[in-house]
């Protein structure tokens, strides 16, 4: 803390109340213009979806059995919540375009993860078939023909 001293407040000085008033009215128009500013790039947009997510609030901060943990999350999902709703009030259009993109890019990622494991799934099969030979399925499972047994044994 520090020993500086709070001026005393006077609720009958009008223009002290007024100067407070209009302090407040131009500070909630520059934070109202700096996320619009933060929302008309695509890469703000990205980052504040992120930021979003990562603040836990489209699900329950709720961690059973860890009271800490629960705890924190709500922490963060106030944090989300705040930013949320001065997005909502600067730019509502804005945080639509926002969802479109990030629903596009889970789309992107998703349709990549596709191609990735059939990729991975071909490489597989060629290794197999490029060593001369394929394996039976194990006993017990379907498609599993009895191996003829050598004779002697």
């Amino acid at each position: 803390m520090t020993d500086i001293p709070i001026p005393d407040y006077d609720a009958t000085d009008e223009t002290a109340e007024n100067n407070a008033r209009r302090d407040e009215a131009r500070r909630k128009r520059e934070d109202a213009e700096t996320v619009k500013r933060l929302m008309s790039h695509k890469n703000g947009r990205a980052w504040v979806y992120r930021f979003l997510d990562k603040c836990h609030i489209h699900n329950t901060p709720f961690v059973p059995g860890d009271p800490y943990t629960s705890a924190f999350h709500a922490g963060e999902e106030n944090a989300g919540k705040r930013l949320f709703h001065d997005v909502i009030d600067a730019c509502a259009d804005l945080y639509l375009v926002m969802l479109a993109e990030a629903k596009k890019e889970e789309e992107r990622l998703a349709a990549a993860a596709i191609d990735t494991d059939k990729t991975r799934q071909a490489e597989h099969d060629a290794a197999v078939q490029t060593q001369g030979f394929v394996l039976p399925p194990p006993e017990g499972w379907p498609g599993h023909m009895p191996q003829p047994k050598p004779e002697g044994i």
